[in-house]
């Protein structure tokens, strides 16, 4: 996709904001001066990086690959682009890819098939597989001529931590997007059903099953079919996501003292600053005898285990009556979750105590805190080793991290109508202009959203579409119990660092753990086979297949984490 070429003649005006890049001002600085044909090429200049053109009005040309959603527009659409590319002094050659580009990238990076800058399209261990592929922008970081970025370094030191490398270098940006929850995953349970049944809302393992048993056996949706509601659902996911999944049962293992973070960590967890797997400690055992317990009495979806994303979205949004079906259930967002009908009848459930066979509070209940998961994420943004103006590049780059750039990044231009600057470091998110889309899937689908460079300061002042604001409502039930993790019981997985020796050693040897754990858990909790008989042969297995390794491997790096 070709984008209009920027007029070759700037005004004073313009020249000015060159000079001064996008600085680190909450205005936008909007200019939507007219476009012409130029075609002043970037000069080589030595070593990669070029002559710095702000001072002379030249116009850098540049070309960027970024991979967006599937329902994202063409960027070239979007207003707020088109006037940082003018404010930085650059002309942008998008390619935009919205699917398989894990297929093919391996193929480019291997021909070394890149263009000046990539957003959102490497990982960490690119960096060490494709060597001098991609520039080290530590050089370029700067007060002066990145102060967006320094900024977001200093006042968050986690993403310059994120962004480093064991070798001191930065490759890719991350972003940092501090208005987010702590937690991804609420459980939710239907109101309406727990009064038609006389029932509370449970704070217990035991009165969870109890408030469950009590779904099955009534009518608990009151539409006179006692048969068609569905005491508890969860979603599974792929790739082992039976610990991966934000929505899997997983969660409760919290009831026993185990703290989660984020997810996608395959069962590991810190616990008095040791690293740990909890698929193979004892309190995973009485988690899935529990669940074992309430899958035999009926109490689980049955489909649950091969149901996709989108079936287990689309079941909490009921039948075609508009009757609910499920009665407690992990999500995300009330709306979100269950439908513009259903949404009310739902409300949180706090983080249980687990009472099995003990008195409540034996355990420290715990609630999976994802706070980092959820606000931080690294490689935004990279440039290639092959870049002829890096400076311009990377000027270009910290007009991301400006203050209102950064809120239309994750919600949408102002320009665009998505956004309201309503004061010098507040904002307003619209409703969408789409009448029939909501606010999630219109934010997905005007802007980059949470796939942009950002940095949203903690003081800057949104007021949030509806679905977010219940969101922040929805979690503040949590925020107590995930206060209670300590540096030593956080496992921030993405922030550790890992030799490329100990990268392959962990990506075979997880691979052979995971074969292990997911032949078991299903067959466990459908009572195929009998958990206390597997027990010992299982840690067994997990362990020979090379758990203490990875988990010498892990330990190291958190080490090395909390002594930053």
């Amino acid at each position: 996709m070709k984008k209009k070429v920027l007029a070759l003649v700037l005004s004073a005006a313009m020249l000015a904001g060159l000079l001064a890049g996008c600085g680190s001002s909450s205005s936008t600085n909007s200019t939507t001066g007219s476009t012409g044909n130029s075609e002043t090429a970037a000069p080589a200049g030595d070593g990669g990086g070029g002559e710095d053109t702000a001072s002379t009005g030249e116009v850098v040309k540049l070309k960027a690959l970024i991979i967006s959603h599937a329902l994202t527009k063409d960027i070239t659409d979007m207003k707020w682009v088109s006037e940082i590319e003018e404010k930085a002094g650059v002309e942008i050659e998008w390619e935009q890819i919205r699917a398989d580009w894990e297929t093919v990238k391996s193929t480019r990076f291997a021909a070394g098939d890149v263009p000046d800058l990539l957003f959102n399209a490497t990982i960490d261990s690119d960096y060490t597989k494709y060597a001098g592929l991609f520039m080290d922008l530590t050089p370029y970081i700067s007060e002066e001529t990145t102060p967006n970025i320094t900024a977001m370094f200093e006042e968050e030191p986690d993403t310059k931590t994120l962004a480093t490398t064991m070798e001191g270098k930065i490759y890719g940006l991350p972003k940092f997007q501090g208005k987010w929850p702590s937690t991804n995953t609420v459980m939710f349970i239907n109101k309406e059903w727990l009064d038609n049944v006389g029932k509370e809302v449970p704070t217990t393992y035991s009165e969870l099953k109890d408030v469950l048993m009590a779904f099955k056996e009534q009518d608990a949706n009151g539409n006179g079919d006692p048969g068609d509601e569905i005491p508890m659902d969860f979603n599974a996911g792929a790739n082992n996501g039976w610990f991966n999944s934000a929505y899997s049962l997983t969660n409760l293992v919290g009831s026993l003292g185990i703290q989660l973070t984020n997810w996608g960590t395959d069962a590991y967890f810190a616990e008095d600053g040791q690293i740990k797997c909890y698929a193979v400690d004892e309190r995973y055992k009485l988690f899935m005898k529990y669940v074992a317990d309430l899958y035999a009495n009926g109490l689980i979806n049955t489909n649950a285990i091969s149901n996709d994303y989108s079936a287990f979205q689309s079941l909490s949004r009921g039948n075609e009556k508009g009757d609910a079906l499920v009665g407690c259930v992990f999500g995300w967002e009330e709306t979100d979750k269950f439908g513009p009908t259903l949404y009310s009848q739902y409300v949180p459930v706090p983080a249980l105590e687990y009472d099995i066979d003990c008195e409540p509070g034996t355990y420290d209940t715990r609630w999976r805190d994802d706070y980092t998961g959820l606000n931080m994420s690294g490689n935004r943004v990279c440039v290639s080793a092959n870049c002829k103006n890096v400076e311009a590049a990377v000027r270009f780059i910290d007009c991301f991290y400006d203050p209102a750039v950064s809120v239309q990044g994750l919600f949408g231009g102002i320009s665009d109508g998505c956004v309201e600057q309503t004061g010098d470091n507040s904002f307003k998110v619209l409703d969408p202009l789409d009448p029939d889309t909501d606010p999630g899937t219109w934010k997905w689908t005007s802007t980059m959203a949470d796939n942009a460079p950002m940095y949203i300061r903690r003081d800057t002042e949104i007021e949030m579409a509806q679905d977010m604001t219940y969101a922040l409502e929805e979690r503040k039930i949590y925020d107590d119990v995930i206060a209670k993790a300590s540096e030593s019981d956080t496992y921030p997985q993405m922030f550790m660092k890992y030799s490329e020796e100990d990268q392959n050693t962990m990506a075979l040897t997880q691979a052979n753990i995971n074969n292990i754990i997911d032949n078991y858990w299903s067959l466990w909790m459908t009572g195929e086979s009998d958990i206390d008989a597997d027990w010992d042969g299982y840690v067994k297995n997990v362990n020979d297949a090379g758990l203490p390794q990875i988990l010498e491997i892990r330990q190291k790096a958190f080490d090395a984490y909390l002594g930053k």
